[in-house]
């Protein structure tokens, strides 16, 4: 099945028309150089890329037409989205970073709820559009700290600014499918996707995980740890944005079907405590060792776990790389930067492998 998904989004992607926006950010850049491998002409819309990023390093801007723009400038966005007239939008921008979000919380809510809304309203007013897919997180739902695997029909409810404003994108995004997108003069296909944390090579986010790792390692320090007992599921981004590709893909072909909410995380296989992941860098890296250091304001869950029946049931997606496979990955991502090839072909060798594509 998931060998035939990834069949389907190469032959499905090749030549449409998409609208990314957020391609300057982690996610955003390794989505931005996936459409380009599969020959999408996708036209991508965000904030300049920071000094040091991974779009930066391997020259986007020369893989899809980057367009600069905040999604709180809806005059901009509009008229980004009427030039390309796409017929896919896959909507990622946001202020990602849960204790940046804590620290400026109004920023926080004016790009993750008014971008959204902005994005939306671009959408309202272009006809070209067929399916719009939403990103969102995991931390959108009401966490009792119980261990439980939260399911799409749970309670949302997210306490802090990154949570509740991710929260609010759901909404928002319901209620738009239902007063202007889903009528009978329209059909778009409307979705969102509840994202796990997701990691891969290229992160240069130093208050995340893997990039704090692999800076101590460089440094010949101990990894310090904020929660070493924090469960998270840990995906890889190769899963997470096939994930994404479906869902377009789908609510596309299918707009009434798949006009939903849905799980994109790891199986059961993939549901990890932060230590864990420590542990594991040591079999690829020697003497990797943590101490346990201060904590954000931000009071963060203990844990944490989606349950993805509904998308193994009704997406022909399931995630394929196990969290050993998915920890190489990023190892060999940061040797091969280290010996000097460039990022845009370690990139690229990286979603080939992965979509099996030739050249």
């Amino acid at each position: 099945m998931a060998k035939d998904c990834n069949l389907k989004n190469k032959a499905f992607y090749k030549g449409k028309r998409v609208f990314v926006t957020g391609h300057t950010g982690y996610k955003g850049a390794w989505l931005a150089a996936m459409l380009s491998e599969l020959g999408a002409q996708a036209t991508c819309y965000a904030l300049e890329a920071p000094a040091g990023s991974m779009f930066e390093k391997m020259h986007g801007e020369e893989m899809v037409h980057s367009v600069i723009g905040d999604v709180r400038d809806y005059d901009k966005l509009h008229a980004a989205m009427q030039e390309a007239q796409p017929e896919i939008v896959l909507h990622l921008a946001a202020q990602a970073i849960v204790n940046d979000c804590f620290q400026n919380p109004r920023y926080a809510y004016e790009s993750n709820v008014m971008g959204t809304v902005n994005l939306l309203e671009a959408v309202r007013a272009c006809p070209s559009v067929k399916s719009v897919m939403v990103v969102t997180t995991d931390k959108v739902y009401e966490n009792k700290g119980d261990g439980a695997l939260y399911v799409e029909t749970d309670p949302l409810g997210g306490v802090d600014p990154y949570s509740s404003s991710k929260t609010c994108m759901e909404y928002i995004t319901d209620t738009y499918k239902r007063s202007y997108l889903q009528t009978p003069e329209r059909m778009v296909g409307v979705c969102t996707a509840r994202a796990s944390n997701v990691l891969g090579g290229g992160d240069y986010v130093q208050s995340r995980l893997i990039p704090s790792i692999l800076r101590s390692i460089a440094e010949g320090k101990p990894v310090e740890l904020r929660h070493p007992h924090q469960t998270r599921p840990w995906q890889s981004m190769m899963d997470a944005l096939n994930g994404y590709l479906s869902l377009g893909r789908l609510a596309y072909e299918e707009p009434e079907k798949y006009s939903s909410q849905w799980n994109i995380g790891p199986t059961k296989d993939g549901i990890k405590d932060v230590l864990w992941v420590v542990e594991k860098m040591q079999a690829y890296y020697a003497d990797t060792h943590y101490v346990v250091g201060g904590a954000f304001d931000v009071k963060e869950s203990g844990t944490l776990g989606l349950d993805i029946t509904k998308s193994l049931q009704h997406l022909d997606w399931e995630p394929l790389l196990t969290c050993d496979k998915m920890l190489y990955n990023i190892v060999e991502y940061y040797k091969l930067e280290r010996s000097g090839m460039p990022v845009r072909e370690i990139v690229q060798k990286q979603i080939r492998e992965f979509f099996e594509i030739d050249g």
